[in-house]
């Protein structure tokens, strides 16, 4: 698994869809995880970025990794030769008490990096007013920065204890161009084949992005 860390308007989402579309990998997300849950008090403690239960939060993302290596062995069996042999986690762990959650359950094993996507906080408010989400009400932003800033370097020295390889990469750039260095560090970290993604111009959806 790997992780992609960012805060608020970084692009967690839209490289985590490039790079399942790609390499046809599994992609979860944590936001969209819990807002499928259809629960009102999750859905407002979203909207206006609030805290969210660590139990519910690790309950659903157990669920939604069951499933996707369910499906994973599904059509390993059946030698389709297309299913994810990485599964991207967007904005999971979400903060310190998570990633004790990871170590303390195993999880952590299947853990193999994070990179965290940095983006000056103009460009960051910038992008945020773009995309005119519901949940992008000036205090929520500001809550949901200050509890990524308040958790990200824990985090960080918690999972580089645990042997899990973490990079930041500047992601105030296209999205093209951040992924091109998203994919230069899974390339350092032989997670795809050096220069691998310079060969691949016409990716195809992969069936298991946005499955959960």
């Amino acid at each position: 698994m790997i992780t992609l860390f960012g805060a608020p308007g970084a692009g967690k989402t839209e490289q985590g869809k490039l790079l399942a579309a790609k390499y046809h990998w599994g992609w979860v997300s944590y936001r969209d995880l819990l807002m499928n849950l259809r629960d009102r008090d999750i859905r407002f403690a979203l909207e206006h970025g609030m805290f969210i239960d660590d139990a519910v939060a690790v309950k659903v993302l157990d669920a939604a990794l069951a499933d996707i290596n369910r499906v994973s062995n599904k059509y390993k069996w059946r030698s389709r030769g297309v299913y994810p042999s990485q599964i991207i986690l967007d904005g999971f762990p979400a903060d310190f008490r998570q990633t004790k959650w990871m170590i303390e359950n195993g999880k952590i094993k299947d853990l193999q990096g994070a990179i965290v996507l940095r983006v000056p906080r103009g460009e960051l408010w910038k992008r945020l007013v773009a995309r005119k989400r519901v949940d992008d009400t000036r205090a929520a932003i500001e809550r949901r920065q200050d509890l990524y800033d308040r958790n990200i370097t824990g985090m960080i020295r918690v999972l580089t204890m645990n042997g899990v390889l973490v990079r930041e990469v500047d992601g105030n750039n296209s999205p093209q161009d951040v992924l091109a260095r998203v994919e230069e560090v899974l390339a350092d970290w032989n997670m795809i084949a050096p220069k691998q993604y310079e060969k691949i111009e016409k990716p195809k959806p992969s069936i298991f992005t946005n499955c959960f």
